[in-house]
């Protein structure tokens, strides 16, 4: 495959776009994203992030042409909202029976907010992880009156993950940690927000390239036109990759773009 049949690349967030070793986008990864921004290549964020938290991380220089966040709950670009697919009533409902009955520690996600029943020390751990603050805590009382894109529960192993699904029957749960999981519609992923972007630009999978590293990031790739895992990424996502570039601090985004020759020689240093 040459440059030329690619028109779109998307980005994972975590270990992709941000090294959390080093609290930073990497310096040859910005130079990358401008210069296929130049060259007239759209470039896609796709996070399992709020756009709150896109604001906090990522330097307000370094500019995407959409964004699919909340694992595809809710993709957008500077003019309008591409998609939405909040979590029906139902399942709020049965997952406020679960927080009864076993309280844990919890964050309610809609378009514009973030925020937790409760947190504790285990909360910040994670939080610190992934280079974040912990969300303001709220009285979830009023949460059936509003449009829930996503819930992210802590501290839940499989079995208890299970449990909590079993009352929210039309979910599923991703891991992004290993003491936390995004729970979003079983029809959702960062796969389907692909496709939402893809028809609202015109494009196909074939046209595209993805990065990621986590295992959320498993169906993305398994349906980009080329799929590049990072160095630094699980096995599972390797495993699907076309291509394992190096390590997020060891220049990976920008050495696997030089590898499949994705610029145009007369950028090229």
């Amino acid at each position: 495959m040459i440059h030329a049949d690619i028109k779109a690349i998307f980005f994972d967030v975590d270990g992709t776009l941000i090294s959390h070793r080093k609290h930073a986008v990497p310096v040859s990864t910005i130079d990358a994203i401008a210069r296929l921004r130049k060259q007239g290549i759209l470039t896609f964020v796709a996070t399992g992030r709020h756009p709150i938290e896109l604001k906090k991380l990522l330097p307000d220089y370094l500019e995407f042409d959409a964004y699919l966040c909340l694992n595809g709950m809710y993709c957008f670009n500077r003019q309008e909202v591409i998609s939405k697919k909040p979590i029906p009533k139902e399942d709020i409902k049965g997952l406020l029976k679960t927080l009864n009955l076993k309280p844990f520690p919890c964050t309610f996600i809609t378009q514009d907010e973030m925020y937790m029943n409760y947190a504790n020390d285990l909360v910040a751990q994670v939080q610190r992880d992934i280079s974040s603050d912990v969300s303001n805590t709220k009285d979830i009382s009023h949460v059936l009156q509003e449009e829930i894109l996503q819930v992210i529960p802590y501290g839940l192993d499989d079995k208890e993950i299970s449990t909590v699904l079993e009352y929210m029957p039309h979910c599923k749960a991703t891991s992004w940690h290993k003491r936390a999981r995004d729970i979003i519609i079983k029809q959702g992923g960062k796969d389907i927000g692909i496709q939402e972007i893809l028809q609202y630009y015109n494009l196909d999978v074939s046209q595209i390239m993805a990065f990621g590293d986590g295992d959320n990031d498993v169906k993305m790739l398994e349906i980009a036109g080329i799929a590049v895992a990072m160095g630094n990424g699980n096995e599972n996502v390797k495993a699907v990759a076309d291509y394992v570039t190096d390590d997020i601090d060891q220049d990976g985004i920008a050495n696997a773009l030089y590898h499949y020759g994705i610029f145009h020689e007369t950028l090229i240093k």
